[in-house]
């Protein structure tokens, strides 16, 4: 009678640790679902961010280019003396390698 009972105290606590092993399993594959989505929402989050900051960093070049442009143009002579000199540097600092 004890060995009876002591099986089903055995096949009981069997059924239960598969019961727990099923459990723990759901809740493993709740947290991979969970953290998939999140990083999916982070990563979406991210990828809007870097495309504003691309525009606004193409806008400022554009904005910039204009004003260099603008310049040029009222100033071309000056312009023209400054591109040289800078080019005159720039050379005058690969000779020297």
């Amino acid at each position: 009678m004890a060995e009876r009972d002591l099986n089903k105290d055995v096949d009981a606590i069997k059924a239960d640790l598969d019961a727990l092993r099923k459990d723990f399993s759901s809740v493993v594959e709740t947290l991979k679902d969970t953290a998939k989505s999140r990083a999916g929402s982070e990563l979406d989050a991210l990828q809007k961010r870097m495309n504003q900051i691309a525009a606004d960093v193409q806008s400022s070049g554009r904005e910039g280019l204009r004003a260099v442009e603008g310049q040029i143009g009222e100033k071309p002579l000056v312009s023209v003396a400054v591109a040289f000199a800078v080019g005159l540097i720039i050379g005058k600092l690969f000779d020297r390698r």
